[in-house]
């Protein structure tokens, strides 16, 4: 047997529908969008004939209305001379295409020396680059621009002062409408790092918060080659902090990306290798940013810039050099020498030169060389072998035996012939090495 709804329950189920039907959400409807409206009517005429009849069609078209929402602010804590960055969405309640300027101001007790807007296309509140913009661009009704707000406190910045930022943005469409939300940053009674180049102190080049315009130190370097340099970081806080250390093409850090083949590896006063580094509370430490440049490099200038950023109280400052790489070129030089040893003893009669020798040079008299290898360029040279033949009509001698400054030497028995080898390895920028023999002339 089927049961009926009781005619009370019917009623009140029928209006919760009807309620529910009417609380629906309605997108706004866009702007542009013709409204279209046309009257109809049907009568009988005076012979009893059934007619209808239209109406003109009257059309209006929706209008464009402004509409913004900000995500709400943050509170941060940051040291004197750090950079803070707070995240942001923008939302375009508007029912039309909509482009927002952006704008910051201060209150509190103290400014911020720079705000500078970044966008962040994937809302991880990182910027996706170094381009600073100061507007979204068209955002669809309903669509939404995540942008970073970073800025700079000043380096005098008293511990335990606040500061207020108010973020606002202003549609173009009507410029009556705006949304803004308040970040809130307080110095906090910690450390302070501010990178420089080549020495510490207040004086020393790259001094000062914030990344600089140009390089301030420029290093050339052959394809396939590593420069080095010398950055020191200056804690000028009340504690000491751990920085890790990073390298970028993006003075914003949004990501960091270094071209393709590159690499950087940061190293202490001791040469090993670190990640970061522990600076004590108005001390400063020195750190080498080694860079490997592959062969095959396009010549060209780099800019490429060095952070150090404490993951506990978001201290952090950059530093801007570049790199300029030139073409590998032949970079190991090869001089050889030789002397007299008339009674073979080992011992040169007279200096060595370049020079022919012809007085004394008989059968049975020995000779001396010295092959001296140098490295001429500005990158290291490996893989080094010196390799000399010994000469025809001659045999090798052992009376001071085959020798290397740098490296370990291989040779003939005595009296033998074949090739002498110094294996050299790696020599640096300037350094050189020499290999030395004898040989005697066949009697």
């Amino acid at each position: 047997m089927k049961r009926s709804i009781a005619p009370r329950r019917a009623l009140a189920l029928a209006i919760g529908l009807a309620c529910a039907h009417g609380m629906q959400a309605h997108a706004a409807t866009a702007a542009g969008t013709s409204i279209t409206n046309q009257a109809s009517a049907t009568y009988v005429d005076s012979t009893l004939t059934a007619r209808s009849a239209t109406s003109n069609t009257v059309v209006t078209v929706v209008q464009q209305v402004a509409s913004v929402s900000l995500s709400a602010g943050s509170a941060k804590s940051a040291a004197a001379g750090a950079q803070v960055t707070y995240a942001h969405t923008i939302t375009n309640n508007g029912n039309g295409a909509d482009t927002f300027t952006l704008a910051a101001t201060n209150s509190g007790a103290f400014s911020m020396t720079s705000v500078v807007f970044y966008a962040d296309a994937n809302g991880d509140g990182v910027a996706d680059n170094a381009t600073p913009i100061t507007a979204t661009g068209s955002i669809a009704p309903g669509a939404v621009f995540h942008v970073v707000a970073v800025a700079t406190l000043p380096a005098g910045a008293t511990a335990g002062a606040a500061n207020s930022l108010v973020v606002t943005a202003t549609s173009t469409f009507n410029a009556g409408v705006n949304a803004s939300a308040t970040d809130t940053t307080t110095v906090g009674n910690g450390a302070t790092i501010d990178i420089t180049a080549n020495s510490a102190g207040a004086g020393a080049p790259g001094a000062g918060p914030g990344v600089e315009a140009s390089a301030v130190v420029t290093n050339t370097v052959s394809a396939g080659a590593t420069t080095r340099f010398t950055l020191y970081l200056n804690n000028g806080g009340a504690a000491a902090d751990t920085f890790a250390l990073q390298a970028s093409t993006d003075a914003a850090f949004g990501a960091l990306t270094l071209p393709s083949g590159w690499s950087v590896v940061f190293k202490d006063a001791a040469g090993s290798v670190i990640t970061s580094a522990t600076v004590a509370a108005g001390a400063n430490v020195a750190v080498y940013a080694d860079v490997v440049v592959p062969a095959g490099a396009t010549p060209a200038t780099t800019d490429l810039y060095f952070r150090a950023l404490s993951p506990t109280s978001n201290a952090s400052d950059r530093i801007h050099d570049a790199v300029t790489v030139v073409a590998a070129s032949a970079q190991l030089a090869l001089a050889k020498t030789q002397a007299l040893d008339a009674n073979c003893d080992g011992v040169a009669d007279t200096a060595f030169s370049a020079a022919n020798i012809s007085a004394g040079a008989i059968p049975g008299a020995c000779i001396r060389y010295e092959i001296t290898a140098t490295n001429g360029g500005s990158g290291n040279v490996s893989a080094i072998v010196i390799s000399d033949n010994i000469p025809a009509n001659t045999t090798y001698h052992i009376a001071t035996p085959a020798a290397t400054t740098v490296g370990i030497v291989t040779a003939p028995a005595a009296g033998n012939t074949g090739a002498v080898q110094a294996t050299v390895g790696v020599l640096t920028p300037g350094q050189s090495a020499k290999m030395s023999f004898g040989v005697r002339i066949n009697p």
